[in-house]
């Protein structure tokens, strides 16, 4: 059976699950539907423990859904800065937060066991939100002793704990947290039936890290600001170590109903240990003004940025354009458009959190983003129904791309491209919602590559598809399932005389959980990862690990 008939079946098999609800959909509603970034999450966060690949993706939570049935989703025009699609190849672990709490975080643990010698535990102890805030403390883990290679030669580890905390005064509010993440990993993408020392193919990253922010709560007073910063220092297994700091200030004037202006201004400093220390920093400053009237919306401004890097050891300061137009064609339908550039940021935390089998002694420099198109058109045609399409055109310039090392074939180098890049992306969004029962997130992206200095974008994918469901049976049984399929991922292997390129069999990954409520405190839950138990590849020579299934128990007090 073929990838795309695979596909073209899980997806026809899902989508009957919201065919029925459509179909039977009032009249539409006026300014309902909108497709907003971070505004709607599957409650249980899916993520799949897969220890070659991992991608974070948004989900439904069906708690967010408006309470009352015919209280429609609200549409504003919202800013919109595109984002490159990466491959996120972090282990995603099955993290569900608890799907009752809603006004108030509650406390709960989370025990549970799996195949592949898969221990699994989360707890959280929290204050609760009340007028002034909260407190509260958070602690997982989640480890597999066997893997898809070798059993244990392939086997991997995640712990984390989090220290949190929010004070809310009648002008601002403040607040911070404190954590603490440990990942390993094996360096398990040698050949077939190689002798390996264990010692050596080992790789744990320790991260430490703490964040403020302060935000102003009075919504009437003409100035809204926040002040934000963070600090992160990691290192890992083979002496290569970054201390971090970024602090910010975003600021918004009110100058009259229509106008009103904008500062942001982002300082970003790094010292990177591999084996020598060097020294990075990015000053970002963006003013703008933004209009709107009668449906219009106009938000003109640039970025300055100063910034070094290990590439060229030299300042440099340049200036890009920062245009966000949007008009309201109907009530519930917005035309919008971008035209932006940037200098994206890239660490060595950046990189080993994207694919945690990378080399030692890294190049490391920030990537341009010298220009940077978007058009598209978002909103509502129907009730709780809300889409987002739209085209994208952009070129960077030292985008970074991976390779095999051609001695330690198991590990991988960055490649940078000392041209141009140009990326072509269509996207397709689509969401549904309805009440505390049903949600459902669709997206699709197509990504066209062309690069100057290299043959091909290695380990990009052509063609990005997510699916999340989520049903709730009589707040009894709570059912959810995340599909995600990748191709066209191409791959090169220099330790030929002639490199030697090849594409990856397509990843088509199906996840599905099962909640059953026991009692006020008590639940169940069956998680199973990889239903298909494909040992696809998204890293070449790093098959992912098969079906994975954990049954576990949740209390809650």
């Amino acid at each position: 059976m073929s990838i795309l008939f695979r596909t073209g079946f899980l997806f026809i098999f899902l989508l009957i699950g919201i065919i029925p609800v459509i179909a039977q959909e009032e009249d539409f509603i006026k300014d309902e539907g909108e497709i907003v970034e971070g505004e709607f999450l599957i409650n249980k966060e899916l993520e799949i423990t897969l220890p070659s690949a991992q991608r974070i993706f948004k989900k439904v939570q069906p708690d967010e859904i408006n309470a009352k049935e015919t209280e429609p989703l609200q549409y504003t025009f919202k800013d919109y800065t595109p984002q490159l699609s990466d491959i996120r190849t972090r282990l995603r672990v099955l993290k569900l937060k608890d799907e009752r709490l809603t006004s108030k975080p509650g406390s709960y643990l989370k025990l549970g066991f799996g195949n592949y010698l898969t221990p699994y535990i989360e707890a959280a102890l929290n204050s609760g939100v009340n007028r002034n805030g909260n407190y509260g403390i958070n602690l997982r883990h989640l480890s597999s002793v066997n893997g898809p290679v070798d059993k244990d030669n392939s086997g991997d580890s995640h712990s984390s704990i989090n220290l949190f905390g929010k004070y809310i005064g009648s002008k601002a509010s403040i607040g911070g947290d404190l954590g603490y993440n440990r990942d390993g990993y094996h360096f398990y993408g040698y050949d077939t039936g190689s002798e390996v020392s264990k010692d050596t193919i080992v790789q744990t990253f320790n991260d430490v890290n703490l964040g403020f922010k302060i935000k102003s709560s009075d919504a009437d007073a003409p100035i809204q600001y926040t002040i934000f910063g963070r600090v992160h220092n990691i290192s890992d297994n083979f002496d290569a170590s970054e201390l971090g700091f970024k602090t910010g200030l975003h600021g918004k004037y009110v100058i009259n109903e229509n106008m009103h202006a904008k500062l942001g201004l982002d300082f970003f400093i790094a010292s990177y240990k591999n084996p020598e220390m060097i020294n990075r920093s990015l000053v970002r400053v963006y003013p703008a003004f933004v209009y709107s009237n009668n449906g219009f919306t106009l938000d003109v401004g640039m970025k300055v940025v100063n910034h070094n890097d290990t590439l060229n050891n030299k300042n440099k300061t340049q200036v890009f354009p920062a245009l966000k137009v949007a008009y309201e064609l109907s009530d519930n339908i917005t035309a919008y458009g971008t035209l932006d550039g940037d200098v994206e940021e890239v660490t060595f935390k950046n990189i080993v959190y994207e694919n945690p089998f990378v080399n030692s002694n890294l190049p490391i420099t920030h990537t341009n983003k010298n220009l940077d198109i978007f058009l598209g058109v978002k909103g509502s045609l129907i009730q709780y129904l809300a889409f987002d399409v739209g085209i994208r055109s952009a070129i960077f310039k030292n985008m970074y791309f991976y390779a095999n090392d051609p001695l330690e074939f198991n590990k991988f180098n960055l490649l940078y491209d000392r041209g141009n890049t140009s990326l072509f992306q269509g996207i397709v969004s689509l969401a549904y919602f309805k009440n505390k029962t049903l949600g459902t997130t669709l997206s699709a992206k197509f990504n066209a590559y062309n690069t100057d200095d290299l043959d091909k974008a290695w380990h990009k994918p052509k063609f990005e598809f997510d699916y999340s469901f989520c049903y709730n049976f009589y707040d009894k049984v709570k059912l959810s399932a995340d599909l995600f399929v990748l191709t066209g991922i191409e791959t090169i292997d220099v330790r030929e005389t002639v490199p030697v390129s090849n594409t990856l069999d397509g990843a088509i990954d199906l996840n599905v959980k099962v909640d059953y409520i026991l009692s006020d405190k008590y639940s169940a839950f069956v998680s199973v990862n990889n239903l298909l138990n494909n040992n696809y590849q998204l890293y070449n020579r790093y098959p992912v690990r098969g079906l994975l299934a954990i049954v576990g128990l949740s209390i809650s007090f």
